[in-house]
């Protein structure tokens, strides 16, 4: 009983920040006389100084969306590829080490394929993976541990539906499952525009076959400082069905863009955890040091790390991983690099 009450206040919790986010979009393409609406015109300027003040706002979001897209995919972020309807894989081979976790190497394969003759709206998605014990690029809000008594849990295939694409929102339907286990998954998106900054509103609700409902919620507050400098606050909200309390998080990340084949981040996160009482389970400090390596699909990462966990009594855990990946169809190409940063 207790359980079905926290699950009801945290989804109404949830609905209600979903529709208040929701409650005022903002237009895919903005008319020509728009900024007349929000009241008188501005002073000491003409008319076609005016309209020069408002294309030039609009072209700098435009550039700091495109931006933040080209920053996801040269990292190969989940907000890239939740949203990239073309077809394209990944071979990962990862190799840890953590003082409390000790050294393992990690293989991994992700396939999206497009299909055109069955819908130009649908992806079909194959995840093959080695069990997720460490993985030292996870949140630790992220990764309950869940559907770990199935021997083969770590392959799935899945069918993605894209409702709706743009600039603004897009929404997806996902429906798929492993060997033991099916899923549903819905993801909303929105975007709102503060000038300089962006907002970056995030969903995703799935519903499993042995563990119930989960639901996280994010909210990316993002702009880019210098040419080379882009900032990122996220604020994270989660929900497991079958476990107590709310976990959630605040990380900051700043991508240094050195040129077309190079790129740094520079992570900070702190999380937070409601049960059994409030506490910080985890603070983490990243240092991401990503380049493609001889050739544009192949690229190299070198993450360095120190963390101080909660269920380790705080001590200092330093820990790196060295990741190689293979990949096709990334989107974060040399023509890209210049069209945004030169």
């Amino acid at each position: 009983m207790i359980t079905r009450l926290c699950w009801s206040i945290g989804l109404g919790i949830l609905l209600l920040s979903s529709v208040s986010l929701l409650a005022a979009p903002v237009p895919d393409k903005k008319p020509e006389n728009w900024g007349a609406e929000q009241g008188d015109d501005l002073p000491l300027l003409a008319a076609e100084n005016e309209q020069l003040v408002d294309n030039a706002q609009i072209q700098a979001t435009e550039f700091l969306y495109q931006t933040a897209e080209w920053i996801d995919s040269f990292f190969d972020d989940g907000r890239f590829s939740a949203e990239d309807n073309e077809s394209r894989a990944t071979l990962k081979l990862s190799m840890g080490y953590s003082e409390n976790d000790n050294f393992e190497i990690k293989p991994r394969l992700d396939v999206r394929l497009k299909l055109p003759k069955l819908s130009s709206r649908t992806q079909l998605i194959i995840e093959a993976a080695e069990d997720t014990d460490f993985n030292i690029d996870d949140s630790p809000v992220d990764d309950y541990p869940q559907h770990e008594d199935s021997e083969n849990s770590q392959l799935q295939a899945a069918l993605r539906f894209f409702l709706k694409e743009s600039d603004t929102y897009n929404f997806s339907f996902d429906a798929g499952g492993s060997w033991d286990y099916l899923y549903g998954s819905f993801r909303a998106r929105a975007i709102q525009d503060f000038d300089d900054w962006l907002g970056r509103f995030t969903n995703r609700l799935r519903w499993y076959t042995d563990d119930g409902w989960e639901n996280r919620v994010t909210y990316d507050l993002e702009s880019q400082f210098t040419d080379e400098l882009f900032f990122r606050a996220t604020t994270s909200l989660n929900y497991y069905e079958t476990r107590d309390g709310f976990p959630h998080s605040q990380t900051f990340r700043l991508y240094q863009v050195l040129n077309s084949i190079r790129a740094l981040s520079y992570e900070t996160g702190i999380y937070f955890d409601t049960e059994p009482s409030y506490k910080m389970s985890d603070l983490r400090f990243i240092v991401r040091y990503r380049q493609r390596f001889y050739r544009d699909w192949l690229i190299l990462e070198i993450s360095p790390q120190l963390n101080f966990p909660e269920d380790h009594d705080r001590e200092a855990n330093p820990g790196i991983i060295f990741k190689l990946e293979a990949s096709f169809g990334n989107n974060a190409n040399e023509e890209g690099y210049k069209k945004i940063f030169k």
